[in-house]
């Protein structure tokens, strides 16, 4: 992938729910919290949190995960 890619991309759901989670804050903060580069991420990451708005309505703070996908080789050339 040639450029930066934007935090602002990054897909967010809940883990108990599955529910999409959107963010009133910049997903950059959570990524500097948990000690992680926005330069370090690319479209195989997606931001995981522990509950959400649908599912722990109770709570006002869901703590987040990053969770980056292995690319899988092509299966064309597997033989």
């Amino acid at each position: 992938m040639t450029g930066r890619f934007d935090p602002s991309l990054l897909y967010a759901e809940c883990r108990r729910c599955g529910a999409p989670v959107v963010r009133a804050s910049d997903p950059s903060e959570d990524l500097l919290w948990m000690g992680i580069p926005p330069e370090a991420l690319d479209a195989d990451c997606l931001l995981v949190y522990d509950g959400c708005p649908s599912c722990s309505p109770d709570r006002s703070d869901y703590e987040p995960r990053l969770i980056r996908f292995s690319r899988r080789e092509d299966s064309r050339h597997a033989n």
